[in-house]
């Protein structure tokens, strides 16, 4: 990758103020002119211009050039993706301001602070990788909360990884004139989330409490990614939460049948498939009664949206409510009925593969039985 740099000298490493590149997937070293490359300085990625207050002398301008001289300057929607190294330890204010294509950051525990702004119309970003070396423990939450999108982490660590999903959420002031205060409100489960990577370490009890308040805010494809990642890397999950993730599966089978049939993730449909999550047998928002109440409760922490949560529940777990939900879903009760569903909305887009593999599982969890033809 040929890239040009411009850079300052700090007393104890040095700060990268622009970029010039060939491709929109950039890696930014660890080193520059043997000093470590420690911040990222303000509107460095950014295309907007740089205020005066921030405009470095240049005499104290460095340029380095690593594998060859840079091309189109690394700025504003040029940039899709960004690697940090391990020696940054921060973020300089409005840094990445207006990258709309930026879709992945990649950084460490090593980050200790993110300037005002750093993210600001970075609306893309749909995935993080974040490495923990144990460098440090703030890292990680404070990106998260600059982020406010809905988007996958990829968790990597000595002797494994880990792929969490966090919900999008919203910030609105509401005026309290008795009291003349703004108050802040926020809108979706994004925020409380956030929540669970606060201490720097995971909380995945709470991570997983939340998911039958999820259920009633958040769109089929969030949940339908959430729920997956918790079954392929399963660090701290309880009976009780994988059996509310699979029992989503097996309730919302048209729902998660489309999502991951789009992407055609067969891996996800093969693992889900092999754990019960299409079984077809679960009532619609859980079919666990007290337990399931218990899951949503545990991990809202406010007892008015948990008891929005229970609300969903109780009514699906009445009768009229059960067969209201299976109503609505229109395919039927049964393993055999949930994975013809899937089979034939897999035909229908093409994905030979998919069918190969439904059928195969259908006839290993049902035996011969009738037999079924899906055209491609």
């Amino acid at each position: 990758m040929r890239n040009e740099w411009e850079y300052m000298e700090l007393s104890r490493g040095a700060r990268i103020l622009k970029a010039w590149g060939e491709n929109s997937c950039l890696e930014v070293p660890g080193e520059l002119g043997g000093l470590p490359v420690t911040e990222i300085g303000p509107y460095a990625f950014s295309a907007a211009t740089l205020p005066r207050r921030f405009q470095v002398e240049e005499t104290k301008k460095r340029r380095a050039v690593t594998d060859g001289h840079g091309g189109q300057p690394m700025a504003g929607t040029c940039l899709l993706s960004i690697r940090l190294p391990s020696t940054v330890q921060v973020i300089g204010d409005y840094a990445f301001y207006g990258c709309r294509e930026l879709r992945e950051i990649a950084f460490t525990d090593s980050l200790e602070r993110i300037g005002s702004g750093a993210f600001m119309g970075c609306s893309g970003v749909d995935r993080l990788e974040f490495l923990e070396t144990g460098l440090g423990d703030r890292g990680l939450y404070q990106m998260l909360s600059e982020l406010r999108y809905a988007m996958e982490i990829v968790i990597r660590r000595q002797g494994g990884e880990t792929a969490l999903v966090v919900p999008e959420y919203y910030e609105s002031s509401v005026e309290n004139i008795p009291a003349r205060i703004l108050e802040l409100h926020y809108q979706g489960t994004g925020y409380r989330y956030r929540q669970c990577f606060r201490d720097g370490t995971v909380d995945y009890r709470a991570y997983d409490g939340l998911f039958g308040l999820a259920e009633s805010q958040e769109p089929p494809e969030v949940l339908a990614q959430l729920a997956y990642d918790r079954l392929r890397y399963p660090v701290g999950l309880s009976d009780g939460a994988r059996r509310a993730y699979l029992e989503w599966f097996s309730a919302n089978v048209r729902e998660a049948g489309k999502y991951f049939l789009k992407r055609d993730d067969l891996e996800a449909i093969r693992l889900i498939c092999e754990a019960g999550g299409f079984d077809g047998t679960a009532k619609r928002r859980g079919g666990r009664g007290e337990e399931s109440r218990k899951i949503v409760a545990d991990g809202a922490g406010d007892f008015y949206m948990a008891s929005m949560g229970e609300h969903v529940l109780g009514e699906a777990e009445s009768g009229q409510g059960a067969d209201r939900a299976e109503k609505d879903f229109g395919y039927g009760d049964g393993s055999e009925a949930s994975l013809d569903v899937l089979a034939e909305m897999a035909g229908r887009m093409g994905r030979a593969e998919i069918v190969s593999c439904l059928m195969d599982y259908r006839h290993r969890k049902l035996g011969g039985g009738r037999k079924k033809v899906f055209e491609l």
